[in-house]
């Protein structure tokens, strides 16, 4: 994956957070349509726990991608990577990357859900998780962050990714693979061993949306 391109992005969406305050503002948004009053120190642990999300996202592939080469099996899972790549570094997405991390949460959700629609198959083939933390509760509480309608068009597009010829001429044989990972056994990129920052958490409690 190119990596530095992405990770550049993330920096930039960081820098342009800090300038307009737009995520801090839809956070607050979000909190009063669900009648809940926020102080500025829990906006600020959910504005945290979105730039942990969105940085999740690549490095979540590159984990794959370095896996999959130790088995010499990259290209076999290289539809899917292809797939997070181009949409992240796609400038003019559904929400535009110029709004800074607001514009790269459907970057990170479109990979975070792919991801768990793809370790969904491999738990019901092996019975075991794909990823060291499932991403459900957390891609529940980004969807609602997202809205309507980009959230509905963005899991048409997982599902119209799962559904392309370069994932269906070999999605058995990638299933397999990546079931052989055992990256559930791993520490989480982003959070180590710790428990993932999902719904349960205060900070997104305080938001109303649990």
């Amino acid at each position: 994956m190119k990596s530095e391109q992405i990770q550049a992005l993330i920096a930039e969406g960081k820098a342009v957070e800090r300038q307009t305050g737009m995520l801090r503002q839809t956070v607050i948004n979000l909190a009063e349509c669900n009648g809940r009053r926020v102080t500025e120190l829990e906006v600020q642990k959910v504005i945290n726990f979105v730039s942990e999300y969105i940085e999740h996202a690549p490095a979540l592939m590159t984990l794959i991608e370095d896996a999959t080469a130790n088995y010499d099996e990259q290209e076999n899972v290289r539809p899917i990577l292809d797939a997070t790549e181009e949409y992240f570094l796609a400038a003019e997405d559904i929400i535009p990357d110029r709004f800074g991390l607001v514009g790269l949460l459907d970057d990170a959700y479109l990979t975070h859900s792919l991801m768990q629609a793809i370790s969904d198959r491999v738990k019901s083939h092996t019975g075991k998780s794909l990823l060291p933390m499932e991403p459900h509760a957390d891609n529940a509480f980004i969807r609602r962050l997202i809205g309507e309608p980009f959230a509905s068009i963005l899991d048409d597009r997982v599902e119209a990714t799962l559904a392309g010829p370069g994932l269906q001429e070999n999605i058995h044989k990638m299933l397999v693979i990546l079931g052989q990972l055992n990256l559930a056994a791993g520490p989480d990129p982003i959070w180590g061993y710790a428990q993932a920052p999902g719904m349960s958490d205060t900070r997104l409690a305080a938001l109303g949306v649990v």
